[in-house]
């Protein structure tokens, strides 16, 4: 059965993460824009979201933010997009964790003190040091540059770029091995490159030097958990005429005469059809051509698609304690736990339980208040190895699976304990996600969580820009951007902007508001501390969300 949504809207946006909330609000205060967002899981949010087992909850994907730091450009920005009402915890000083075999490196929250910290250890590397830090800030410069790009003709985004070009996309291992001569120098350096999802060997420059520049002054948390991004963002949109819709998974775009005008959506097992003359697509390139797209359309999309490097998916071990961590000696920081110093190094790819890093944290400790006390484990992992389960259903993929989840979970567990023996004593629920679990709520290609690997194709050849072949409709999320949260919420102002006004005109008139809203925002709350200034979201815990 088909129904005919009557509700008219400007535009429609497919997806929920923040990269398409990001677009949906700024087209709303900027334009004055009513826009609906559709989302095929229960819950809003995307990766951002929050779930609950028993007492116990987890964000999914919000572990810590870089740059939220009281009036950053980027926390301006945040501000904006939500509204203003959002506390950002800091995880503290240090924030950074980097366990090896051999030693520990606590990595500071300020570049002056990251700085002295490496030059105390390595004495002898002051100057590759020094230099290191001012190519840092030389590749987030050229990713402004090359964001920016994404809002024009291919032509003028080149020459854009083409300044720095050639540190941009140089391989990662190929700088850290030029730069640096002691390798566990270049293990610290290179060890937030999980944030991306690209190991050195294989990565661009220019990714490692926006995401570890964006930590250059520590991580942050928001109150309340990840889950208060979508729900300030969804005040505002819904303030300014929107809609936000969960459980309406898209089925397709509906393509006339050329143009997208709309799209059909599965709700309660009905399809109802939703009209718009822009449509925006936060599902991601690959998705968006390779399936929502009807086939003839899309022609230079799929090309690309065809070409393209997925990049990794993840197990996530979500664990409840039976108490306080800071009891044996924990703290809010992340923990990188790696068995070796060279990350370029492969696990045995015939045994996938192998794990030779993974990330270890405490959400609860970010999120003051929180209690029972969780943690999380996760490590990267192949959709290859859990496609024989494709086609079976969530909660019914049969004991075999289940099998293959607890050997995976002990997996990660032994491998926490060899450097933190006894800690499976203060477990008192465990859950294991795989990247069957990505695929089913999120629908990503390959159960990615970065879209394709962060190496130089995807800078140039296989880059995904704003607009698309297909008039009227438009790219946002991280495709658009880069991995994470800064990412996506960046794409939405190159995908806003792009509607706002030609040639990067609207992200200059999206950044100059940000920036007036934030002044007249510490003018009226002059008399309030800027790292309490703005109210907490109090979250509705009653619905149970499973991984």
């Amino acid at each position: 059965m088909k129904n005919e949504q009557t509700d008219r809207y400007d535009a429609i946006i497919i997806g929920s993460g923040l990269g398409g909330l990001a677009t949906a609000s700024l087209l709303a205060q900027m334009a004055g824009k009513r826009v609906l967002v559709l989302e095929r899981h229960s819950k809003l949010g995307g990766f951002t979201h929050c779930f609950r087992r028993k007492h116990h909850e987890w964000d999914t994907g919000v572990h810590y933010v870089g740059e939220m730091q009281y009036g950053s450009q980027t926390r301006q920005v945040m501000d904006f997009v939500t509204g203003g009402g959002i506390q950002w915890n800091s995880l503290g000083d240090p924030f950074e964790h980097f366990v090896f075999p051999q030693e520990t490196f606590d990595l500071p929250d300020n570049q002056p003190d990251i700085l002295a910290a490496l030059v105390k250890r390595f004495p002898d590397e002051q100057a590759a040091l020094e230099q290191y830090f001012r190519d840092i800030q030389k590749m987030r410069d050229w990713m402004v540059r090359w964001y920016v790009g994404k809002t024009l003709p291919d032509w003028m985004a080149s020459l854009l770029t083409m300044f720095r070009r050639r540190m941009a996309t140089m391989n990662t291992g190929e700088y850290l091995a030029k730069q640096f001569r002691d390798p566990f120098l270049r293990a610290v350096i290179a060890a937030q490159w999980p944030d991306f999802g690209t190991p050195p060997s294989d990565s661009s420059f220019a990714f490692h030097g926006i995401v570890s520049g964006d930590f250059l002054n520590g991580g942050y948390f928001p109150a309340g958990g990840g889950t208060v991004l979508a729900e300030h963002t969804k005040k505002v949109i819904e303030d300014r005429g929107g809609t936000c819709l969960i459980n309406r998974s898209v089925k397709n775009i509906l393509i006339e005469n050329g143009k997208a005008t709309g799209v059909v959506a599965i709700h309660k097992e009905k399809e109802v059809t939703y009209r718009a003359p822009i449509v925006i697509s936060n599902a991601g390139g690959v998705i968006t051509f390779g399936k929502l797209c009807p086939e003839g359309h899309g022609i230079r999309e799929r090309k690309r698609i065809a070409r393209m490097t997925p990049g990794p998916s993840v197990n996530v071990l979500y664990l409840g304690l039976k108490e306080d961590p800071r009891k044996h000696g924990f703290d809010a920081g992340n923990y990188w736990l790696y068995a070796r110093t060279d990350h370029n190094l492969e696990a045995d790819p015939n045994n996938p339980e192998q794990v030779d890093g993974c990330y270890f944290g405490f959400g609860s400790l970010r999120n003051p208040g929180q209690e029972p006390h969780t943690a999380q484990i996760i490590s990267f992992s192949e959709d290859r190895h859990w496609s024989r389960w494709d086609n079976t259903k969530w909660k019914r993929r049969g004991e075999d699976y289940e099998q293959k989840k607890a050997a995976t979970a002990e997996a990660l567990l032994d491998h926490v304990e060899l450097f933190f023996s006894g800690f499976r004593e203060l477990i008192d629920y465990q859950e294991l996600s795989t990247p069957l679990t990505v695929k089913t709520f999120t629908d990503h290609w390959h159960g990615t969580i970065y879209g394709s690997v962060c190496n130089q194709h995807r800078l140039y050849r296989d880059r995904w820009p704003v607009k698309t072949s297909v008039k009227n409709l438009y790219l946002t999320g991280s495709d658009v951007g880069i991995p994470g949260v800064n990412g996506a919420l960046m794409s939405g102002v190159m995908t806003a902007g792009t509607l706002l006004a030609p040639l990067g005109l609207g992200v200059a008139r999206i950044m100059m508001r940000a920036e007036r809203e934030h002044k007249q925002r510490a003018k009226q709350t002059a008399d309030t501390s800027p790292s309490t200034a703005g109210a907490v979201t109090t979250i509705d815990r009653k619905e149970e969300v499973s991984v």
